[in-house]
């Protein structure tokens, strides 16, 4: 009997193992899933002038949900007429998730298109129609000390590149998520702040000295863009092939992984999806030019405040006028036209002259006559 009770207690232990790793794999199928399914079909972003567009067609109906993820203080000095302001902190709350529209269109904004983007991969691995507002509040508007972009080309570190090309070769086991369920690996993300690095941060850790702390590296470009020039080290792998588990078993869950692309965008993106799936992922900042300038790319090129939009705003700085060139004075002429200054001063002496000359007669005219009534 008593064997019989050990035997039938080793069976539901065997069970219950059985059950929460089933458990664990269930949630890394789920999520692994989801990302597959979104981004096999590529990212999903959109140009300010098409929200313009949409916003100005005459039909509010199609009018999409916009999320602004910005600081509140940023929100309330300028801000897409209509959007509202959520923290990507906590976004993926069950409570703000609720107050999300379904049948809607959804765009996510930010400073630069970084963190919105990172918001939008979860919002569509959820099943949101969602989309990220390529290059940020920057794109729609430029207002002085309220709405900038903080990288343009000329900043470019200028680190050395390579061209030959890395396989990863290793197979790993996929990592446990850090939530049961897409929305739970969601907030468990998105609740400590989404994770960047710093193109300079990267080439330090490289050039440390210690082989055993650097990161994996994806390159999510075109495969002849990365051939021109890449990190060096960096693995090339296309954004629509990352999340297959055949793909996915090649990184390795116990090491840094870095991703980066042509502006940071779409690497937010994946990282994003990366960090749900358990993954200690960053996205790099703003893309390869923050690493350096390769000739010949024929990716999306970095931000162009020239090419901002200059649409209106609603907020406490609607009223301030958008960044504009500084206008260049006109050069002097060579020669004073003929209505010229000095001129005129020869003018007002001509006239001075016969004011004086029309005094003096008329005082003279009067003491004829005065002299002559005297005489009478």
């Amino acid at each position: 009997m008593r064997r019989k009770i050990t035997f039938l207690n080793l069976m539901i232990v065997i069970a219950l193992v059985s059950f929460l790793f089933a458990g664990v794999a269930l949630a890394a199928g789920d999520v692994q899933t989801a990302a597959e399914d979104y981004f096999g079909g590529g990212t999903k972003n959109i140009a300010a002038a098409d929200i313009y567009d949409n916003l100005n067609d005459g039909d509010a109906s199609n009018d999409p949900y916009i999320i602004d993820c910005r600081k509140a203080e940023d929100y309330e000095k300028a801000h897409i007429p209509g959007a509202v302001n959520v923290s990507a902190k906590t976004l993926f709350t069950e409570a703000e998730l609720a107050k999300l529209p379904k049948d809607k269109q959804i765009v996510a904004v930010c400073y630069t298109g970084q963190t919105a983007s990172q918001t939008t991969a979860a919002l569509r691995m959820l099943g949101y129609d969602a989309y990220n507002m390529l290059f940020g509040m920057p794109s729609w508007t430029l207002i002085p000390d309220v709405v900038r972009y903080p990288f343009s080309a000329d900043q470019s570190a200028g680190y050395e590149v390579e061209t030959t090309a890395n396989e990863a070769t290793e197979t790993y086991d996929l990592p446990e998520p850090p939530g049961d369920t897409v929305a739970e690996a969601a907030e468990a993300y998105f609740s400590g702040g989404t994770k960047n690095i710093k193109a300079a941060d990267l080439f330090d850790n490289l050039h440390d000295g210690d082989e055993s702390n650097d990161p994996f590296i994806v390159d999510l470009r075109k495969a002849d863009d990365y051939a021109l020039g890449h990190i060096p080290g960096a693995v090339n792998i296309s954004v629509k092939a990352l999340f297959g588990a055949d793909t996915l078993k090649k990184l390795p869950p116990d090491k840094q992984i870095v991703t980066y692309c042509y502006t940071g965008q779409t690497s937010s993106q994946a990282t994003a999806a990366l960090r749900m799936l358990g993954y200690d992922a960053y996205s790099m900042l703003f893309g390869m030019p923050a690493w350096a300038m390769v000739e010949g790319l024929k990716g999306p090129a970095p931000f162009d405040a020239s090419k901002s939009m200059g649409y209106a705003v609603e907020g406490t700085a609607a009223a301030a006028p958008a960044e504009a060139p500084t206008p260049t004075p006109a050069p002097a002429p060579a020669e004073l036209p003929v209505s010229g200054g000095v001129l005129v001063w020869h003018e007002m002496a001509a006239v001075g002259l016969i004011v004086i000359g029309m005094l003096s007669l008329t005082t003279g005219a009067v003491g004829f006559f005065v002299s002559r009534r005297r005489a009478n």
